[in-house]
């Protein structure tokens, strides 16, 4: 059961369109079921804020400009004498909930940047060092949010992932010894782009409950995908596009990897098991056994170990 819930969780973490409070939230009951203390205490954070006594992880501090309120001009930048002070008051801690962020940026489009008044003490400090009692705020770029989102995000799918792995050898010892190992072992995982692993992750998954259908449109996704990624890393992406800038279809993308393959037989066998691969769309006409998708995956599997 743990297991099928933190699979949905990574599957969800990795759509774009997921809000992450509504993630966090799925987390924590994952996280309350297994005992994890440690990282519900951080989801807790995240969710309900941060207090004022907190120490914001170092994801959560940004850097803005200083402005201050001029009656007759409105916001101008505020510069301090003192360089060291300056430095200070252009860094802020954010303490809000994952939930205020995700508004901030939602709404980000009334502002071209993100407002966070300085505590009323320093406020005080600074009309002083202006003589004008007046309004002091940093403004934050909204990019410097996304950050803050997308590092939380990151840290979910690593947790995720972390103990689906621990809770995955804690079935296989507790239901069947002798379970085979899986199509993507865990060594050729620690190779591949962080995308490629969630896929070979969910690939092991959908095999190991005999979901061949699943199973092999997780194959379908991952081939192309490889060579892309492959191809961005040694900086040759132009390579495998067309002149309008679109990826080339799987079939010449495969073309395109065969000379980053040592072994050209590879490249033969996976054309070959391609037919299949891509039939898995008419499943509703095709009857796709867990063999079928074995013989795919392992081409699969030595293709990236090719490469990688």
């Amino acid at each position: 059961m743990i297991n099928q819930e933190i699979q949905f969780l990574k599957n969800e973490i990795v759509k774009s369109d997921s809000k992450l409070s509504g993630l966090l939230r799925k987390a924590k009951i994952i996280a309350q079921e297994i005992n994890d203390k440690k990282f519900l205490k951080w989801i807790e954070k995240e969710l309900n804020g941060y207090n004022k006594n907190d120490k914001v992880p170092g994801y959560r501090i940004v850097k803005g400009e200083p402005m201050g309120w001029n009656p007759q001009r409105g916001w101008i930048p505020f510069i301090h004498e003192d360089p060291k002070t300056q430095e200070l008051l252009s860094k802020r801690g954010v303490s809000q909930s994952i939930g205020e962020l995700e508004n901030l940026v939602e709404n980000k489009e009334k502002s071209n940047n993100l407002q966070m008044p300085y505590p009323e003490e320093i406020q005080a400090k600074l009309s002083r060092s202006v003589g004008l009692t007046t309004k002091f705020t940093l403004f934050v770029p909204p990019v410097a949010i996304y950050r803050i989102l997308n590092s939380v995000r990151n840290k979910l799918l690593d947790w995720a992932i972390e103990v689906s792995r621990k809770y995955e050898g804690i079935s296989s010892m507790n239901t069947n010894k002798d379970k085979k190992p899986p199509i993507f072992p865990k060594k050729l995982l620690e190779k591949l782009p962080q995308d490629l692993k969630i896929l070979c992750d969910d690939f092991n998954f959908n095999f190991d409950n005999n979901r061949p259908v699943a199973s092999m449109l997780i194959l379908r996704r991952l081939l192309p995908l490889s060579i892309v990624r492959k191809f961005q890393q040694i900086n040759k992406e132009t390579e495998i596009k067309d002149e309008n800038g679109e990826y080339f279809e799987t079939k010449k993308l495969l073309g395109k990897a065969e000379k980053l393959l040592p072994n050209k037989r590879i490249y033969k066998e996976l054309m070959n098991y391609k037919i299949l691969i891509d039939s898995v769309q008419h499943s509703y006409s095709i009857n796709v056994q867990l063999s079928d998708v074995e013989g795919a995956a392992v081409k699969v599997r030595v293709f990236l170990g090719e490469i990688f």
